[in-house]
C-alpha cells in the first residue's frame, strides 16, 4: 500500500536563533516558532492525516499539538523518545565557538566523518539514524495507515531522509531543514521511495505580503548557524 509520510522540523526556539546547540535539552519554541507553528497548523487543516508522530521534546510536541488539532476531530498523535534530537553530550548548551576551544579534537574528527564522528560524550549520526528509523518503522507497519506526519528535529529529518533515499550519511551537511518547515515522501509498495518536496516554508509566508516568518539566510543562501544540525 502506497504511503505520504510528511517529515516535518519544529518552530524555532531562543536557542536556535542563538546558534546554540540544543540537541536533547528540553528547550520551548520562541514567540516566533510559535507563530510558525500557528501557520504550519493551517497548511495541514485541509490535508487528509491518518496520525502525527513526535519526538516528546517540548518543541517538537508543540509542534506536534498544532498539526494534529488542525482537523476536527484532531489526528491522533503519539510521541516516541526514539525521536529526539542527536544527544550532544557535552557540547549541548555551547555555541561552535566554545566547541571549537574546549573540545577541539572531538570537533574536528566529527566535522571529518559526519556519519561516525561522535561528540564529546554523545552519540553518531548513524546511531540517531538507527533509532528513529525503528520508530517509524514500528508506525509504518499497521495496516491502513497511508498520511504519516513525522515532527521532530533538524538531524532527525536529514537521519530519516538518509535512511529513506538511500543516501550516504555525509549527505547531512548538504540538506537544509528550516525551523517548521515539511518534507514529504512517497512510499510505494514494491518501489523506491520518491521524494516529492524538500524543506517547503510556503505557509511561512505572511498573508498578501512576501515577508516570511523564517531566519535570514547567510550569503549563498546557506544557514547562518553552523549548530543547525544539533537542534
Amino acid at each position: 500500500m502506497d504511503l505520504t509520510l510528511y517529515l516535518v522540523r519544529h518552530g524555532e526556539t531562543d536557542w536556535n536563533r542563538a546558534g546554540v546547540y540544543q540537541g536533547q535539552q528540553d528547550t520551548d519554541l520562541s514567540p516566533r516558532g510559535r507563530q510558525q507553528v500557528r501557520m504550519l497548523g493551517r497548511r495541514f487543516a485541509g490535508r487528509p492525516l491518518d496520525l502525527v508522530l513526535a519526538s516528546d521534546l517540548k518543541r517538537a510536541l508543540e509542534t506536534a499539538v498544532a498539526v494534529a488539532q488542525s482537523r476536527r476531530p484532531p489526528v491522533p498523535l503519539e510521541t516516541d523518545p526514539r525521536l529526539r534530537e542527536m544527544f550532544f553530550g557535552q557540547w549541548e548548551g555551547l555555541a561552535v565557538a566554545e566547541i571549537r576551544a574546549r573540545f577541539a579534537d572531538d570537533y574536528a574528527a566529527y566535522q571529518a566523518d559526519p556519519a561516525e564522528g561522535r561528540p564529546t560524550g554523545g552519540e553518531t549520526f548513524r546511531e540517531l539514524g538507527e533509532r528513529a528509523w525503528a520508530a517509524v518503522e514500528e508506525r509504518l507497519q499497521r495496516p491502513g495507515l497511508r498520511r504519516l506526519a513525522v515532527v521532530a528535529h533538524g538531524g532527525t529529518v536529514k537521519a530519516l531522509l538518509c535512511r529513506l533515499l538511500d543516501l550516504p550519511l555525509a549527505m547531512r551537511t548538504r540538506l537544509r531543514i528550516d525551523n517548521a518547515s515539511v518534507t514529504a515522501v512517497e512510499l510505494r509498495e514494491g518501489r523506491p521511495p520518491v521524494l516529492r518536496y524538500l524543506n517547503d516554508t510556503c505557509h511561512l509566508r505572511r498573508a498578501g505580503s512576501w515577508r516570511a516568518v523564517t531566519r535570514p539566510q547567510a550569503p549563498g543562501g546557506g544557514s547562518r548557524n553552523p549548530a543547525d544540525g544539533g537542534r
